[in-house]
């Protein structure tokens, strides 16, 4: 794996929710902001990527959150570089509260994208010295995420969106009854995105809800207007005590 990085946090009033405690979404912004700013600590910023016609586009995250953060809590989020494969990059993020106790992990898939053809591209061999990964580090295995789709629907919410508008935690979480979000929080998040948006317009996401006990299960579909599958989500939620 490469070498740690890590940056301190302050979990602001926009961040939280009505129980002000750390709302997922932010949660989100923060390990695609760590990201970023890894990155560019090694000399590999946007501009340098986007300036060699490529990108990093996410596939997929797989995310547990053990417990809760606040209002004003200070968190250390710390990331790396589990493994390179080809034009796979595993990442993995983890958020630390003022007592050193973990509030999430994380694990993303992302590829490395040829921007003119529109395909993925071999990653670069200096990205491997960048991150200073070992010959042991190239060769741990990567595990695509599996979803299933949801075999029937107990929720259909539409949501009109514009560019600036491109959030599907948010859309999960709006679209989920009012009762559940009040009562319950996210312990568990997976989601595999499988086309982008092109353009403004409407998108529909599908529900399946199930009970167990104190957590409510949910399975995901997120359609755009013509009916493509954009991306499929699992979650847990645990009743808050």
């Amino acid at each position: 794996m490469s070498k740690v990085f890590k940056k301190i946090y302050e979990v602001g009033y926009r961040d939280v929710n009505l129980r002000r405690e750390c709302k997922f979404s932010s949660y989100m912004e923060f390990m695609s902001d760590i990201a970023f700013k890894h990155d560019a600590s090694l000399g590999l910023s946007i501009a340098d990527l986007l300036e060699s016609n490529h990108t990093w586009v996410v596939f997929s995250y797989k995310i547990k959150v053990f417990k809760p953060s606040n209002y004003q809590d200070e968190l250390r989020v710390e990331t790396y570089i589990k493994t390179f494969r080809r034009y796979f990059a595993v990442r993995v993020f983890e958020i630390y509260n003022e007592d050193n106790e973990l509030v999430l992990q994380s694990e993303s898939l992302a590829f490395f994208i040829d921007i003119i053809k529109s395909k993925p591209s071999t990653i670069p061999e200096y990205y491997y010295n960048k991150y200073h990964l070992s010959k042991e580090d190239k060769n741990i295995k990567i595990d695509k995420l599996k979803l299933e789709k949801p075999e029937k629907v107990d929720i259909e919410k539409k949501f009109n969106i514009r560019y600036t508008d491109i959030d599907f935690v948010k859309w999960i979480i709006h679209s989920m009854p009012f009762e559940i979000v009040k009562d319950y929080r996210i312990c568990e998040f997976k989601i595999k995105y499988e086309k982008q948006i092109k353009d403004q317009g409407s998108i529909i996401v599908h529900t399946k809800l199930e009970y167990k006990e104190e957590k409510v299960h949910t399975n995901h579909i997120i359609l755009d207007k013509e009916n493509n599958e954009l991306s499929l989500l699992e979650s847990y939620w645990e009743k808050i005590k």
